[in-house]
């Protein structure tokens, strides 16, 4: 699977992760981490809706 970011998105992404790394949490702040989540979220369920069992079971 590849999903694609624009070069806003993948700041967005790298400050956050940036941040989990410094923190030890995973915290979102602002709007902008929020919709930017929320879309990479909605690219996953694309590609993965239905989630299938098989795979499920391999992240739990």
């Amino acid at each position: 699977m590849k999903i694609e970011l624009n070069e806003h998105e993948a700041l967005t992404l790298y400050k956050l992760l940036c941040r989990w790394e410094s923190t030890g949490k995973l915290t979102v702040k602002g709007e902008e981490e929020s919709k930017m989540l929320w879309d990479l979220q909605c690219a996953l369920e694309k590609e993965l809706e239905p989630v299938n069992e098989a795979i499920t079971k391999r992240l739990v």
